[in-house]
């Protein structure tokens, strides 16, 4: 295989400021068809084991076959890195790759990554194995190369620049092979290097890094593994490609984090809805969830529901009495509604023919008075549950993909066209079964000029044993979510299940166990599904970030209120800044809460002290903030914590609830903690 990554040099840490032009962020992924056998375009390994650490890296992912021609012009607009994937296969590189490379380097200064394997480029004219070019190509970047290779491990010497950035995940010298370029230029960093015991003079550097971009060939790289249990990193991949971008202290949009929180949110799936269950004598899973779950648990949740359990009849005159459950929990106060589809698609690039076998296609019977399609399955679903399940008011604000969860683009845009967010695909898991950061899905996936928003967490179907044996095994999910926030927030706290965890009582107590600790015990910030799913699509399509003199200005970001700074040692100076209600230390990053879509922050070492949020776990609106005083709107359907910072420690202050005062102290931090139940009220904190 083979990765390359183009960047802009201008779009460095160490670029010259203009003030009007946003960093580039865009990343074109190519990756070539040739060879491959892949149903979905869901399996590209440059989406399956780059996209996740770019993205969490501010990168926004593009990608395109080679074998469709160069790619289109405007697609240089705002790039800032170019990725290629390739297998090698023995392909060789279409005509059209060579020169573009060539021209593109020349005329937009971008940077370089080849990554896993030189495959079709050591091929550039059709069945004519050629390194000369190649070999031209590296000798601008300080590198030697020659088509030497040796192999391993027997032999081979292996030098490393830190075990724990080479050997990230497990040590590749089992595989070691000796080939690859040599470094001639000290500025370049080294972090693999070889040599053969028999002559070692001869050092190959098969992973550097340079202010022109980086290489990094295989086996150096990743083992891609399968589906599950051999998937493994060597190099750590978020400290490589910061390095190899040059994105060392740039900000990066943070969509699953609130006010110095990690978001938390329950979804439900409309799947065993009409079931029966035995946690609750005669009663369907629906009722006991709405009885033991939404109503026991002071939390927004998002529910779908699939239209087909609840009525055979598209058209129905009177509610059925699933429908009028329904109902009750979708206009509950604390339940956002949303969509899982009329038929419960399984497979959404299959046709659904008269002969199809049941379940092939989806998973429900067709109903009375309702014609399948994808298209439908949005459109049909809205409707029914907008004019037939919502009262007035209140609308559907989410469509929930279901099956393999991999709609076509015309299903993508229709959810866009009716202004609803969408959401799920993407499951993964990061534990003994899946041990690698490689099996954690990106943010989203690139459906055309639209975006599917991946689940952040794994469901209850995908463990072994959930259906029969082993009734409780959600509980594993805790590792994942451990992991997936443990040294960096990569996802949010997503708890995705479904309707038939009410089924029975193991079931139930698990998820209740679940509920406890992350939404009550851990410190997150519970919020409906269509929050993240926004911030997710502004973080993508909308935010750009602007360098200035002495920060950075934030324009457009929308639902995305939080910006992470890996590194930042600095902090905020808030009388040169705007727009922003707080920050928090986490995980050796600066986390900067947004007021409002448009920021600016400037940045000094030990600025002055001044009333800010440090951390809370809903969303703040109004803010107001000056030297002596700060003042919120904080509104929840969750009881509510706020912690102000930036008060002297041990000060007196005075606190405000809706006008009504009471003294209070900061602590020896010069933090104050408040805590309130759900509900709404204006905050106010202000020095003596």
């Amino acid at each position: 295989m083979v990765v390359w990554v183009f960047a802009s040099v201008a779009a460095t840490a160490r670029e010259p400021v203009r003030n009007d032009r946003p960093l580039r962020r865009a990343v074109l992924a190519l990756h070539d068809s040739q060879g491959e056998r892949r149903e979905l375009d869901i399996e590209d390994p440059a989406h399956q084991l780059l996209e996740l650490p770019l993205n969490h890296l501010g990168m926004v992912v593009r990608r395109h076959d080679i074998r469709k021609g160069p790619p289109p012009d405007d697609t240089l607009t705002g790039l800032r890195a170019v990725v290629t994937y390739f297998h090698d296969t023995g392909a060789s590189a279409p005509e059209w790759l060579w020169p573009w490379l060539e021209k593109t380097r020349q005329e937009h200064a971008i940077r370089v990554i080849h990554f896993g394997h030189l495959g079709p480029l050591l091929r550039p004219q059709a069945n004519r194995y050629d390194p000369a070019r190649v070999t031209r190509w590296l000798q601008g970047f300080g590198l030697q190369y020659d088509d030497l290779f040796l192999p391993g491990p027997m032999g081979i010497k292996v030098e490393y620049r830190e075990r724990t950035l080479c050997a990230y995940e497990a040590d590749a010298y089992v595989r070691a092979s000796h080939h690859g370029p040599r470094n001639v230029d000290p500025h370049n960093r080294v972090w693999v290097t070889t040599r053969p015991t028999k002559n070692p003079e001869d050092a190959r550097t098969p992973v550097v890094t340079g202010a022109w971009g980086a290489i990094a060939l295989d086996p150096w790289t990743i083992t891609a593994g399968g589906d599950s249990g051999n998937r493994r990193w060597h190099l750590d991949p978020l400290i490589f490609f910061r390095e190899a971008l040059g994105l060392e202290r740039v900000p990066a949009p943070q969509p699953g984090v609130l006010n110095g929180r990690r978001m938390l949110f329950v979804q439900v799936g409309g799947s065993g809805f009409e079931s029966v269950s035995t946690a609750q004598r005669n009663t369907l899973n629906a009722q006991v969830f709405l009885d033991q779950i939404i109503e026991e648990y002071e939390l927004p949740f998002t529910v779908g529901v699939i239209v087909a359990s609840l009525t055979d009849d598209y058209t129905v005159a009177e509610p059925t009495p699933r429908m009028l459950l329904a109902q009750r929990i979708l206009n509950h106060a604390r339940v956002e509604a949303a969509s899982h589809t009329v038929l419960q698609p399984l497979r959404w690039n299959v046709p659904l023919l008269p002969d199809s076998p049941p379940r092939s296609v989806v998973w429900y019977p067709p109903i009375r008075n309702y014609e399948y399609s994808a298209v439908a399955e949005v459109r049909e679903s809205l409707r029914f549950i907008n004019e037939r399940l919502l009262l007035k008011g209140k609308r559907c604000r989410l469509m929930l993909w279901s099956g393999l969860a991999v709609p076509p683009l015309e299903a993508v845009e229709e959810s866009a066209r009716l202004a609803v967010g969408n959401l799920n695909g993407g499951i993964y898991r990061w534990d003994a079964s899946a041990d690698s950061i490689g099996y954690v899905s990106p943010w989203a996936r690139r459906v055309g000029d639209r975006i599917q928003v991946y689940a952040g967490a794994p469901n209850e179907n995908v463990y072994d044993g959930f259906f029969d044996t082993m009734p409780q095994a959600y509980r594993h999910v805790g590792t994942t979510l451990e992991r997936t926030g443990r040294h960096g927030i990569l996802k949010p706290v997503h708890i995705n299940v479904h309707f038939y965890s009410a089924e029975n009582t193991a079931r139930l107590t698990t998820l209740k166990k679940v509920i406890r600790r992350w939404a009550f015990e851990e410190q997150t910030a519970p919020v409906f599904a269509s929050t993240y799913v926004r911030a997710v699509r502004d973080a993508l399509l909308r935010a750009h970030i602007v360098r200035k003199p002495h920060g950075w200005a934030f324009r457009f970001f929308g639902a995305c209120r939080t910006v992470r700074i890996d590194g930042e040692t600095r902090s905020v100076d808030w009388a040169r800044s705007r727009g922003l209600l707080g920050q928090r230390r986490m995980h050796g990053a600066l986390y900067l809460h947004l007021a409002a879509p448009d920021a600016e922050v400037v940045l000094a070492n030990d600025p002055p002290p001044h009333p800010h949020v440090e951390q809370a776990n809903h969303i703040l609106e109004g803010a107001v903030l000056e030297p002596d005083r700060i003042a919120v709107t904080s509104s929840a359907l969750t009881p509510r914590r706020i912690v102000f910072a930036g008060f002297a420690p041990r000060s007196s202050a005075i606190l405000s609830l809706d006008g009504e005062t009471r003294a209070v102290q900061a602590d020896g931090h010069g933090r104050i903690e408040l805590q309130l139940p759900s509900g709404e009220n204006r905050v106010e904190v202000r020095l003596p």
